[in-house]
């Protein structure tokens, strides 16, 4: 292993001052752990990947294996009394004039046939590891320079980032952590202007701040001090051969009966060809996922000590009809968006719902979904729409563990039929387990008189007029 000098050592720490330096220098307040954390990783991967590069790449290091040998031999000759031998003194020679070309070769064998072997062997070895400590130096510390300069250059660009992410993060009122922890850095920079432009949205409308902070289960006090008796009414879905299926969201896979019809059209052209082949090869292929519908009741009673703590996950079902498209489709991906950062920012979870004629859901959690964000921000919407798939899924996800405390969010123009009683039935009773169901009718209409039975808040968003409360 190649021995790091003080030299090296106190370059290696003026690269961890500097790094510091840029990042301190950039953020004058800064107070997210997270990333002071991120910091000293980088620098501590920096440094390990330095050592990693000096040990596997000196030019040096067999010639300082040969130099230790050497001195060893002549170590152990003092001890025994060996004789020296006169051919191996020329071999630690050439080995000398390998790391110094500008040697006086003549003058060493000149000295070899005049002088005591243990007095020339001597000098020539510790000549030769002045040579090599010289040779070693140099290249350490201009490899440490190198690797410092494109260090502090990847730092300026990460710096660069993280103010785009502390940008977003302000407007979000979150912090610049959770994007990072997301995964929002390793996009692209298109994508990254995508999502700056739905924060942008966000910052010109903040009657969207409303809605989202009303998401998400409230305590009461009350329950804090008493035992409480909860009854459990719910549902479950028990899938019998003659039901039809329904499609409730994608997984990936390679089962062909299911491939969304996307990944089929790969097939239309040569190049792309290759793409779904390989996809195939590792389960990667989009596929509709579907489930069938048929609910039975069950009740249980149980008695809770305690209350639930804290704000709870969010379901949020979000309407991509054709009737949508334009403003309204901004208004609604900017909500959900808002509602989703925030919610993670808290350790929450997101079940996004979907739907048009058909719903696709999507789970997001603190560490997973962005691809799944991004591909739906970037979604067009298009064809008609059916909230009842929606609400049914909603109302099976709710009996799930992670989403038994979630609120529902429905963000539509709700430009449909009324809701047939069953539904109806069914959201009321997740409403008497403390489940909530909220709606935004995003234009200029409220919606019928049947989905009042159902959410127990109902805003209209409307670009010229903001947002109002109905009830």
């Amino acid at each position: 292993m190649t021995n790091i000098t003080n030299t090296a050592t106190k370059e290696i720490k003026k690269t961890e001052d500097m790094a510091r330096g840029v990042f301190y220098g950039s953020f004058k307040n800064i107070d997210d752990k997270r990333l002071e954390d991120e910091l000293e990783i980088k620098i501590s991967k920096w440094k390990k990947e330095l050592k990693e590069y000096i040990e596997n790449n000196n030019p040096y290091e067999t010639n300082k294996i040969e130099l230790d040998i050497a001195f060893k031999k002549f170590k152990n000759k003092k001890s025994s009394n060996k004789s020296y031998n006169k051919n191996e003194i020329i071999n630690y020679l050439n080995s000398f004039k390998e790391i110094d070309k500008n040697i006086d070769y003549n003058f060493w064998i000149d000295r070899l046939n005049n002088e005591n072997f243990n007095i020339i062997e001597k000098n020539i070895l510790s000549s030769w590891e002045k040579s090599y400590n010289d040779k070693n130096n140099i290249w350490t510390l201009n490899t440490i320079k190198g690797k410092r300069d494109k260090f502090i250059v990847d730092m300026e660009s990460w710096i660069k980032l993280l103010k785009k992410l502390k940008y977003m993060s302000n407007i979000l009122r979150i912090k610049t952590g959770v994007l990072w922890d997301f995964r929002i850095g390793e996009l692209s920079e298109d994508d990254i202007s995508l999502f700056k432009r739905w924060i942008d949205f966000i910052n010109d409308y903040k009657d969207i701040e409303i809605i989202c902070e009303s998401m998400g289960r409230r305590v009461d006090i009350e329950n804090a001090i008493n035992n409480i008796e909860f009854k459990d009414s719910y549902n479950y879905s028990n899938k019998k051969i003659t039901s039809k299926d329904e499609i409730v969201g994608i997984y990936f896979s390679k089962d062909i009966e299911n491939i969304v019809p996307e990944e089929l059209s790969l097939l239309c052209d040569r190049d792309f060809e290759k793409l779904f082949k390989l996809k195939y090869i590792e389960n990667r292929l989009m596929c509709f996922d579907k489930n069938s519908y048929i609910f039975d009741e069950r009740e249980t009673r149980k008695t809770q000590s305690g209350y639930i703590d804290g704000r709870g996950p969010v379901i949020i079902c979000i309407d991509t009809s054709g009737s949508m498209k334009g403003i309204n489709e901004y208004i609604a991906k900017a909500t959900m968006l808002k509602i989703v950062m925030q919610a993670l920012s808290e350790d929450r979870n997101v079940y996004l719902i979907n739907f048009s004629v058909e719903i696709y859901a999507c789970k997001f959690s603190k560490n997973y979904g962005l691809n799944e964000l991004i591909d739906f921000l970037k979604l067009s919407y298009h064809g008609g729409s059916d909230i009842y798939k929606a609400l049914y899924e909603a109302n099976r996800i709710m009996k799930t563990d992670d989403f038994k405390n979630a609120d529902v969010l429905v963000l539509s123009d709700f430009m449909m039929e009324d809701m047939p009683y069953n539904l109806i039935e069914l959201c009321e009773k997740q409403k008497s387990k403390g489940n909530k169901f909220f709606a935004v009718s995003i234009g200029k209409f409220p919606f019928g008189y049947s989905y009042r039975k159902v959410f127990d808040k109902h805003w209209i968003f409307d670009i010229d007029s903001g947002l109002k409360s109905i009830y």
